[in-house]
């Protein structure tokens, strides 16, 4: 049996009841209002622009089945209201009033200030206004533009605040993000991540797993771990911001700075790279690592900073005061070293002075050349020096306006040293397995070859005619015993790779 009732003269009464007990709902308009217990025992037929109101919220639909427990089922047009500016629609709606959750199904789009978000099931609960959905969803941002998917999301309301998991894409004609969980804020368009992330901007990449990206300045904010690459160039931190518009990306807390294109690899405290000029620093601890075939140079100075060169894709990394430098066949120091990628070339500046096994040298500039990542010429000018501990109190010493050293399996093998030449050098015999000085030789001529053997002086070869002469060891006068610039240096030496990052006033490590 099928009964027809006045929608005007049942409103009053059921808003009465719904004044009684907040639980209930209210039923604001329908065209029709049946009963049918063959159909549906205990459940009332709407009809026709049928409207509901419960706990602040609005709904309407075509029609829908209301139960006595205060359920609803409803049909085609579905529309759900809640405040001021939030609206959902669809074909279906599940309404549970005792627990104030609105499940819709069909086409679902739920719209607030400035994002639309579809989706084909969405959970709304309307006492914490919050809407869910688990079966993929598609956020568009009509402030910035962004559109985001994801496989499972959630919306606060009171925050516009959207939190996607599961496969989350952002997309945006100058930006796309890859995340794990995402947080966007619709009301900033700012995207805060959560859990393994890249962002690809027009001209540079992110890696990174918690921070932030305000998609209106295009400026990213990480927190923990991340990697900028723009370029050739990599820039990781274990916190990092890029500024999109100003191309500039900063990183702190073991920086390393890494060309790809060069082989070259930079560490230190804070760094900062600018994608425009294409110039960056490190400093705090401050080291390069310079990849030469098998074998790798390790470089200290308070600040490194690096440049494009002349040629495409060349560099040129200066690195200033306290500049200290091992590789395992050759170290040095000074207070400000250049090296240009384009020509493979080292330039020391301002006290320099180098150590290749027992030699040390030294002069006012010095360049080293590298040749397929192997050294191959020595270059020392102006006031160049080289001096061999024999013993503790003697030393092989050659002086010059310039030697140029010539390397032979990376080991530094004769010198060829001109202007102003003066040697001296001591004569040994051995004696019951025992090196014992007899003689000091000391020299002058324009120009002489000095070979080494083993890391010590082997031999000299006069070029030009010399003035000499050759003292007995117990008859060696004063001013022969040590040449004019002679200062043995020893204790600035870097003894290995960490060594590098001492200060010489600290003293010498400790020798192993």
């Amino acid at each position: 049996m099928r009964h027809a009732l006045p929608t005007l003269l049942l409103i009053p009464a059921l808003h009465t009841a719904a004044a009684q007990d907040t639980a209930r709902i209210e039923v604001l308009h329908a065209d029709a209002w049946r009963f049918d217990e063959a159909i549906a025992p205990g459940a009332q037929r709407l009809q026709g622009h049928v409207r509901f109101r419960h706990a602040g919220a609005l709904m309407s639909c075509d029609s829908a089945w209301l139960y006595e427990d205060q359920r609803v089922k409803a049909f085609g047009a579905i529309r759900i209201t809640h405040g001021d500016t939030l609206s959902i629609t669809g074909r279906g709606l599940e309404y549970d009033a005792a627990r104030r959750t609105a499940t819709l199904t069909g086409g679902v789009q739920l719209t607030d200030p400035g994002s639309t978000l579809a989706t084909e099931h969405l959970r709304y609960d309307l006492r914490h206004r919050t809407a869910t959905y688990t079966e993929g969803g598609t956020l568009i941002s009509l402030r910035q533009g962004d559109t985001l998917t994801s496989r499972q999301g959630t919306y606060l309301t009171d925050g516009q605040r959207f939190i996607f998991s599961g496969d989350v894409h952002l997309r945006h004609p100058e930006r796309r993000i890859r995340a794990d969980t995402l947080h966007y804020l619709t009301r900033t368009a700012t995207a805060e991540f959560h859990g393994p992330t890249a962002i690809d901007l027009p001209d540079a990449r992110i890696h990174c797993t918690e921070g932030t990206y305000d998609s209106r300045s295009r400026r990213a904010r990480t927190t923990r771990r991340a990697t900028i690459l723009t370029g050739g160039q990599e820039l990781s931190g274990d916190s990092v911001h890029y500024d999109g518009m100003g191309g500039a990306g900063l990183a702190w807390g073991d920086v390393v700075a890494t060309d790809t294109a060069n082989g070259t690899t930079v560490l230190g405290d804070a760094g900062r790279h600018d994608q425009h000029s294409g110039s960056s620093y490190v400093t705090g601890h401050a080291r390069l690592l310079l990849r030469s075939g098998d074998d790798t140079l390790f470089l200290h100075a308070d600040t490194l900073f690096a440049a494009p060169d002349t040629l495409p894709d060349e560099r040129c990394i200066t690195a200033r005061r306290g500049v200290r430098l091992y590789r395992h066949d050759l170290q040095g120091v000074c207070d400000t070293l250049v090296y240009t990628t384009a020509d493979s070339l080292i330039h020391l500046f301002h006290r320099p002075v180098l150590w290749s096994g027992r030699d040390q040298l030294s002069a006012r500039h010095m360049r080293i050349q590298l040749a397929n990542g192997s050294l191959h010429r020595l270059y020392a000018d102006g006031d160049a020096f080289m001096a061999s501990r024999v013993d503790s109190a003697r030393f092989d010493q050659v002086s010059g306006r310039s030697m140029t050293g010539f390397f032979v399996d990376d080991e530094l093998d004769h010198l060829l040293v001109e202007g102003n030449c003066r040697t001296l050098y001591h004569a040994q015999e051995t004696r019951d397995s025992v090196k014992v000085v007899t003689g000091v030789n000391r020299a002058d001529c324009a120009r002489m070859l000095v070979h080494l053997h083993d890391g010590e002086l082997a031999s000299v070869t006069f070029l030009t005619q010399p003035e000499g002469v050759l003292h007995p060891v117990d008859q060696v006068p004063l001013e022969d015993r040590m040449l004019p610039g002679h200062a043995w240096r020893e204790a600035e030496r870097p003894r290995d790779r960490e060594d590098i990052l001492r200060r010489p006033e600290e003293g010498p490590a400790d020798t192993p």
